[in-house]
């Protein structure tokens, strides 16, 4: 008998080592930058184009 998972997820261990908030909103805030950086290359959007008041 073979198991897919064996023990616990990573959530699990996030969880229980008190970090699991702080590394879900880490991971949201790197893929929003990326689909930010992605929609950027598609519009050939530049940085230095973009100057805040």
């Amino acid at each position: 008998m073979s198991k897919k998972h064996m023990g616990s997820s990573i959530d699990d261990f996030l969880k229980e080592e008190r970090v699991f908030e702080k590394a879900q909103n880490q991971a949201i805030k790197e893929v929003v930058a990326w689909q930010l950086a992605q929609a950027m290359k598609e519009k050939r959007f530049r940085r230095t184009a973009w100057r805040p008041c």
